[in-house]
């Protein structure tokens, strides 16, 4: 069942309308807050939830920081993990690749996929020739036993079997969703909330994407753009966008006649009726330029930054950060915009809603909830 869109321009609110973004429905669940910095001895801190651990004295070659554990490689090539303020090696060479995500973590070795989940490295592939790691699920192809599946919430779940000779890379994942397309019947199918349902038969090159909670796609047959969202379908236009980016329940699209709207909960927002300088999602936050200005959309409302786009900004769960016209650090948080340092920094670092500053010489500040550590 298609599902009729309500639409509404920015700045004007439906009076029983919930807000655009539920701030805390999935941002304050990770259990730690976690950061990372070499000092100017090469030394390796890890900042967790107001303490600072020196994890070790040589240089890492590199990290990645979950919402639960903090992953990296040492400078002898071991994997090691730091999970609720203990360190321990995972291997004792480097995987191909590594991710800390905000609930799961994911490295492989070769075809060897294994995930962390609460502080424990399970397998859950053998011979994975393509996976895509998102924060509470695991979609990957396994070529011994022929068959997509997905590692959600303590169980493989097989997608669809019997792919011999059928490359599985039609699929693409969000936070907590995949879609993808049957290598048997063609439909376009999503798997979500533990359950795979059938969205409509779907042309060779049409189009899709995924964030959380979402799906948008653009079918050959019609060329219509369609929503997918936490259980119902939405027909969101007639005709296909010039491009689209997902998010956190939000999808942010340019439209066929260059408008620059999103998708909300069941319902479309018109930003503008020109097509923004750039955009780019982030969580629930959708950051664009608007004729050489700086702005964000949070929270059900545009907020101007600057008059000025920056060249270097970084953006988080609900948090940016740059630098202004002056050099000093500004951080845009929850809606608030304030000057973080009016110290001369080398490099800023945005881990979820924590800013790390480099002043020089590997001198840094950690700005966490409003205090400076």
């Amino acid at each position: 069942m298609i599902s009729l869109l309500h639409s509404r321009r920015s700045g004007f609110l439906f009076r029983n309308s919930l807000p655009l973004f539920l701030l805390c429905c999935f941002n304050g669940l990770a259990a730690q807050q976690l950061a990372a910095y070499h000092d100017n001895q090469k030394r390796f801190f890890i900042f967790d939830n107001g303490k600072t651990v020196q994890a070790e004295y040589l240089a890492v070659k590199d990290f990645s920081i979950g919402g639960t554990c903090l992953l990296y490689t040492d400078s002898r090539n071991n994997l090691k993990m730091y999970y609720q303020g203990e360190i321990s090696t995972l291997e004792v060479s480097a995987p191909n690749k590594f991710e800390a995500l905000d609930y799961l973590s994911v490295y492989n070795i070769g075809s060897i996929v294994k995930i962390i989940e609460n502080g424990r490295s399970t397998t859950i592939s053998t011979n994975a020739v393509k996976y895509l790691a998102e924060d509470s699920l695991v979609a990957f192809y396994d070529q011994n036993r022929e068959m997509l599946a997905v590692y959600y919430k303590g169980k493989i779940m097989m997608l669809e079997d019997g792919l011999a000779g059928r490359p599985a890379n039609l699929f693409k994942t969000g936070d907590n969703i995949v879609v993808y397309v049957s290598s048997r019947t063609r439909d376009l199918k999503v798997f979500y909330q533990g359950e795979n349902r059938v969205l409509e038969p779907f042309l060779s090159g049409g189009n899709f994407k995924a964030g959380r909670d979402i799906v948008a796609w653009v079918n050959q047959s019609d060329l219509k753009f369609r929503i997918f969202y936490r259980g119902e379908t939405y027909l969101a236009e007639e005709f296909a966008p010039e491009s689209w980016q997902m998010g956190d329940g939000i999808t942010a699209y340019v439209d066929n006649t260059g408008s620059f709207k999103l998708f909300e909960r069941g319902e479309t927002v018109d930003i503008s009726s020109f097509p923004p300088d750039f955009y780019m999602v982030r969580n629930s936050l959708v950051i664009y330029g608007e004729q050489g200005y700086l702005k964000v959309w949070y929270n059900n409302r545009a907020y101007t930054l600057e008059t000025f786009i920056p060249s270097d900004w970084k953006a988080d769960w609900n948090t940016i950060v740059y630098r202004d016209l002056n050099r000093n650090v500004k951080v845009f948080s929850r809606g608030e915009t304030k000057v973080l340092t009016y110290d001369l920094t080398e490099d800023i670092e945005l881990y979820r809603d924590i800013v790390v500053v480099d002043k020089g010489m590997n001198n840094h500040n950690v700005y966490y909830k409003g205090k400076k550590y």
